[in-house]
């Protein structure tokens, strides 16, 4: 197990919300190494976020089909990943009535429209929201921070910063708390001295941001305690499984635990 933890460490085991987590799903996925389900919409996340990168490294000045060549490039490096671990995939996960094989050919089409309508939001609706240079002239674009919250280390990389806020890349349905936009804002104030009160989420399906987090009631003491929790969790080997039928329905580890709840 890693020697840090991280924002989907504390997701996964449901600190901050037991209804949205399982333990012993982690323990599955990151003790045991389980198998894990597929899904199709893994390897959009992942193409859309580095079709976004690429964009913003070249300044913006990246064409519309440059980014969605690298969104292409990108989508099928990482199912052609998941097709070698699971050649089969009727056994990925459907997305509504769309099982696998279907959906690996729609999500293909739906993260260029989504890679689109991020360069067409900077390029014609908001020209104005600029990636946020630190101190330093580092622009923040995927930037890896290592920091330390609650003498626990916290490790992780912050998608960008839009004009003083950090702002997180969505591809699925909106995320529903400040808490990873919290750490983003934390690691920004302990690299650079420069304090962020608000965060959003770039919505990749809307091709907008969310209405901006207020992310006062996060101190860093507070941070560190949520990390402390997960760190002593872990390091106890305390992982009780907390079966439902929602929760276990989008666990990708189902397969493989005897607590599976229908």
């Amino acid at each position: 197990m890693p020697d840090y933890r991280s924002v989907s460490q504390v997701k996964d085991l449901g600190i901050l919300d037991p209804d949205t987590g399982c333990p012993y799903s982690y323990y599955l996925k990151r003790v045991e190494k389980k198998w894990q389900r597929p899904a199709a919409w893994l390897p959009q996340g992942l193409a859309v976020h580095e079709a976004a990168e690429a964009w913003e490294r070249s300044d913006r000045a990246m064409s519309l089909d440059e980014a969605q060549a690298v969104y292409a490039e990108s989508y099928r490096r990482h199912t052609d990943a998941q097709l070698e671990d699971t050649p089969n995939a009727e056994f990925w996960f459907s997305s509504g009535r769309y099982r696998g094989p279907e959906d690996i050919a729609r999500r293909f089409s739906i993260g260029l429209e989504q890679v689109e309508g991020y360069v067409r939001y900077y390029t014609e609706e908001h020209p104005d929201e600029e990636i946020w240079a630190a101190p330093d002239g580092a622009k923040v674009i995927e930037l890896e921070f290592n920091i330390e919250l609650g003498g626990v280390q916290v490790k992780g990389f912050i998608d960008q910063a839009i004009d003083g806020k950090p702002r997180d890349i969505k591809t699925g349905v909106n995320p529903g708390d400040d808490f990873q936009l919290a750490v983003y804002a934390a690691a920004l104030l302990l690299m650079y001295g420069v304090p962020m009160t608000t965060g959003d989420y770039w919505m990749a399906r809307l091709g907008r941001p969310t209405v901006p987090y207020r992310l006062h009631n996060w101190t860093l003491e507070s941070l560190g305690q949520v990390f402390q929790q997960a760190d002593e969790r872990i390091k106890a080997g305390d992982f009780p499984p907390r079966p439902s039928p929602d929760t276990c329905r989008r666990c990708s580890v189902a397969a493989s635990c005897r607590f599976f709840s229908a």
